[in-house]
Parts: C-alpha cells; structure tokens; sequence
C-alpha cells in the first residue's frame, strides 16, 4: 500500500483522545450547571462535546480558573478534531504549567503527541510521551493510563519496532478494560487493530476491526466507528478484497463526513481511490482525488498527499498524458522531501526519488542541456575571478581581526576578572566592590539601601538527584530571573555557591520585597533531558535608613533573615526587623 500508516493512526487516536467529559443535563442555565458533572478525563461522543462547548461560550468570560481550566482542556481537544491543530497546540502551551494538576496536563499532552505525531515532529511527540510518563506515576486514572498507552503504541509503530507497538497495544486494551468505559475499549481495539495491520497480520486485523465496530456502534460512537469501517476497508485492501473494501470505505466516508472529520474525509477518500484504481475505475478515482487533495493540502497532510500525488501521476500515464504525469511526479517529490528530510534514515530514498525525477526529465532536457553547459563554464570563470578576490578581502579582513583581537583582549581579562563564568553575574568580589561605593553614597544623602540575599531551596539535592550538570542549569536559570528583575534598579552578584546577593541603592525593603514577589513568579521548572526540575528560593532583606555604618553589617542582618526563612519551611520571604537597642 503507498499510503502511509501516520493518517490512519492520528485517526484512531483522535477517536480515542479527542473526545471528552459527560454532560449530566442538557437543559442547564448556568455555567455551574452545565459544568456540574464535567470530568475532563472520561469520555463521550463528539456531537456532544460540541453541544456542550456551544453552550459554555456565553459564560466564558465569568468562568472561574478551575472552570477555566476544564474549558480549555474540552476546546483543546475539539480544536484538533475540526483539524485546528495549531490553536491545539496554544492551548497546551497555557496548561503545561507546574501549577496545573498533573492528570490534567496529561490528558494535554496525550493530545500533543497525536498533533505532533501526524505532523512528522516525532521529536516533539517523543517529548511529551515522555513528560506524560514522568506524570503518570502521581494519579491512578485508568483512562489516562489506556489513552498514553495508545501513543505510545502509534509512535512505536511508526518508529519501525513493530513487536514493541504490538506490546504497548495489548497494554493498552488491558487498561481500557480496567477503566470499564466503552468508548476506551472501543477504540483500544483500533490500536491492537493497527499494531497487527503493520506486522502484515490482516485476516487477525479485521477481526479487530469488527470488535471495534460492533463495541462502537453500541455506545454509539459514531466517529470511533467510522475509523473501525477504515481500517477494515484497509485489511480487505490487503488482502485484495477490492468490492469489500470500498463498501467499508463508504461507510467510514459518511460517518467522517457526518462529524465534518476532515483528516477522516481526506483518509477515506485516498483509500477509495487507491481501490478504483485497483479495479481501473480510473474516473471515480480521478473524482476523488481532486476532492481530497485541497483537504489534505489545508492541513498540510504531506505523508498522504505524496501518495493522492503519485495516483494522479499515475492516471495521467495511462492516458498517456505524460507532460501532466512529470508534473504530478514532481509534487509527489516535493512532498516526499518534506517527509524525508524529517530523519536521516530516509536521505537514501530521497536520492532515489532524486534520480528519478532526474531520469524522466532527461528525455525533455536532452535539447538544452549544451547552452546550460556554457552558461556554466562562463559562471565558472566568473566564480573563479570572484574566489580571487574574496581571498584577497578574507586576507585583509583577517589581517584587522588580529588588531582588533589585540585591542579587546586587555578588555576580556578585565572582564573575566570581574564576572562568574557560570552565571555571567558580578562574582564576589567586584560585585562588593560597586556595592560598598553605592552604601556609602546612601548614607551621605540620607537614601535607603536594600541587600536581598537569595538562596536556591534543596540545591545538593538537585545535584546528587539530576547531576552537577543539572545543577549548573538551575544556577543559570535562577541568574536570569534575577537579573532581569533587579539589574535596572541595582547590583546583582552571585556571592557562593547557590547564594546571590542583591543590592538595591534607593530602595526600601517593601520595594524589594515587590521585586521579589516578581522573581518567584518568573521562576519557571527547569527541563534536563526530558525532566522536570521545580525550583524555589529563599530570601532574606535588610533595609538601612542611617542605622548601619559598614556593608558587612547590612549583609549579615539580611542573611539573618535568610536562615530565619530558611527555617521556616524555606520558600519564603524574611524581612530583617532590628531589634530596638541593637547598635549596628
């Protein structure tokens, strides 16, 4: 079969990923009632789903996070079955939050893998698998246990370890059942469907299928359905059962077509010509390739689209039209590039298409390929004049980098004496250098003079978790945030090894306490190889209005306040209140 297997997986998938939540009643008034009973897990079939958002619309703008969140989660998936994969993938965007539950931001990433997954970007899928089974560990919901299970099973197939996919499908089916839904155990019979379809099993492939159909149809899922009447048509396909074939390509056609399932539309279509042709029902084929290929080029579909490009190239040829069959040939290659430039495995077929293409144009080159040949050694003699002089240029060029090179170099001594490598903040010593001027010049002009020291929470821990590495990131992220929240306004340095020190000239304490509360809202998890740190800090401030006379002072009073922070539960705010008699 030409066709590739990615369409018919995203299908399936989107039947079993893309729907979602149960509506108690239809006749609600408010918000609170229409989202009474909404589980953003579970699911249902589409129609309602749209039902459902129809009705949430006009509320939207009083909606509550929570109530939020649960909307969003609902347009994330409805938004990829209407084929708006990229306002999909915005949405995921927002939910992919520390802050957000984890159950909920799997059932996010399970629909990221399929947008990524059917869009060729499988270092992207491959990503989030692995994020959502970072998660999964901390809830017990079955569904999403089944529904991550069924990604895992297409990207595999995909990646070629066939027996793996098989693995990860019959896993799949056994977590359906424990969840007792029967729209997951439905559609967990179109994954087992599909590992055994690539492993060349076909007769085993429909009798999956036909579980899939009849377990549907009893829900009734019509979409989930539709895609069992696919991949049925597809097996019969196999096995050369043409007649049967397009009857359940029909079927799966009106089902997609009743839900507006553009993919599934597209799908079905490319399967019915690829059987028309088979059967030299060459007009009808013809027919419906000119209807789904806008379709799969809006969605930039480019895996199905080199095969409806390779039919039309091949229809052409029988009618021995064969200008019109280069020109279909030559889209069939433009889009076999878009898919093969994907890995590196594939370069070799990429040659090969290459030469190919190259081939059947001989024949209607062969008469200009002598005036090609002289305006090429013409262009040669010119490149070989201008290579001369460009020597020339890199010569001279090269000649004012070495001057400038010894220019800068007192320039980068200076520099390196000055800053943490690491971090790229003031090290300790030049950063208490600019600091202790700015005290002073305070202290004369009656001005307050703010110092936060700032300690990252757990940092051993990070580094005997994740590695020195990992560490260094955190260090490195952490610096960022504070130099953005506090450079404009003062001297940032780090000062040990996990500690930063802040000096805020002009400043009062509250002042610093807001700059704070921005940083801690800045500080984002950070991502090494696929895991996420979370990270938090402590802080501990110090004002001084006259009351101090040296720096060091100020600094011990602010770590005070630190190590009260620290023992507090970390993850804090101290502010350093000096006791009534104390003499700095």
């Amino acid at each position: 079969m030409l066709i590739s297997i990615n369409l018919r997986l995203l299908s399936r998938l989107l039947t079993s990923v893309l729907l979602t939540v149960f509506m108690h009643t239809a006749q609600a008034q408010t918000l609170d009632e229409l989202l009474a009973d909404v589980d953003p897990i579970s699911t249902i079939p589409t129609t309602e789903l749209k039902e459902l958002l129809n009705k949430i619309t006009p509320y939207e703008k009083t909606a509550t996070d929570k109530q939020q969140l649960f909307i969003k989660l609902l347009r994330i998936r409805y938004f990829a079955i209407l084929g708006d994969l990229k306002t999909s993938l915005e949405l995921v965007k927002e939910i992919d939050s520390a802050s957000i539950a984890p159950k909920y931001r799997i059932r996010a990433y399970i629909t990221a893998i399929a947008i990524h997954h059917v869009q060729g970007n499988y270092t992207l899928a491959f990503k989030y698998l692995n994020n959502a089974q970072q998660l999964l560990p901390w809830t017990d919901n079955k569904t999403l246990k089944y529904l991550l299970l069924s990604s895992a099973t297409d990207l595999y197939i995909d990646a070629g370890d066939l027996n793996k996919a098989l693995d990860f499908s019959k896993k799949a089916l056994e977590a359906a059942k424990e969840s007792h839904i029967p729209i997951n155990i439905c559609t967990a019979y179109d994954e087992l469907g599909a590992s055994l379809f690539k492993l060349q099993r076909y007769e085993q492939a429909l009798l999956s299928d036909n579980t899939m159909i009849q377990l549907c149809d009893s829900i009734p899922a019509p979409l989930a359905s539709a895609g069992g009447h696919l991949g049925k048509g597809m097996s019969l396909q196999k096995l050369g059962r043409h007649a049967e074939a397009l009857q359940e390509l029909e079927i799966a056609l009106n089902g997609f077509q009743k839900m507006d399932y553009k993919i599934g539309i597209g799908y079905a279509l490319l399967f019915t010509a690829s059987s028309q042709i088979s059967t030299a029902q060459y007009n009808s084929a013809r027919n419906n390739l000119n209807k789904l290929i806008p379709i799969l080029e809006s969605l930039e579909q480019w895996n199905s689209l080199k095969d409806a490009y390779s039919y039309q190239s091949l229809l052409y040829e029988k009618e021995e039209n064969y200008q019109s069959a280069l020109q279909w040939f030559k889209k069939q290659f433009d889009a076999e590039k878009k898919v093969l430039d994907k890995t590196q495995a594939l370069q070799i077929a990429k040659l090969q298409v290459e030469y190919e293409v190259n081939h059947k144009e001989q024949h209607i080159e062969q008469l200009t390929q002598e005036n090609k040949l002289l305006a090429l050694q013409k262009q040669s003699n010119q490149q070989q004049s201008l290579i001369i002089i460009l020597v020339l240029i890199v010569i001279a060029l090269f000649s004012i980098l070495l001057w400038i090179r010894a220019q800068r170099e007192r320039g980068v001594f200076k520099h390196m004496s000055q800053i943490d490598p690491l971090t790229k903040l003031y090290n300790h010593a030049y950063c208490y250098s600019i600091a202790e001027t700015r005290f002073h010049e305070c202290n004369r002009n009656h001005q307050p003079f703010t110092v936060v020291v700032a300690d990252i929470d757990w940092f051993k821990f990070v580094n005997d978790t994740y590695g020195h590495a990992a560490g260094d990131k955190v260090l490195k992220s952490i610096a960022d945030v504070l130099k953005s929240c506090f450079t404009e306004r003062g001297i940032v340095g780090r000062t040990g090894g996990e500690e930063f020190t802040c000096f805020l000239p002009g400043v009062s304490a509250q002042q610093a306490r807001d700059f704070v509360q921005n940083c801690r809202e800045q500080v984002q998890p950070v991502v090494d190889y696929g895991k996420k740190i979370e990270v938090t800090l402590s802080y501990g401030i110090a004002e001084n209005q006259g009351r101090y006379h040296t720096l060091d002072t100020l600094v011990r009073d602010a770590d005070d306040a630190l190590y009260k922070a620290k023992r507090n539960g970390r993850n804090q705010i101290m502010i350093f209140h000096p006791k009534k008699n104390k003499t700095p």
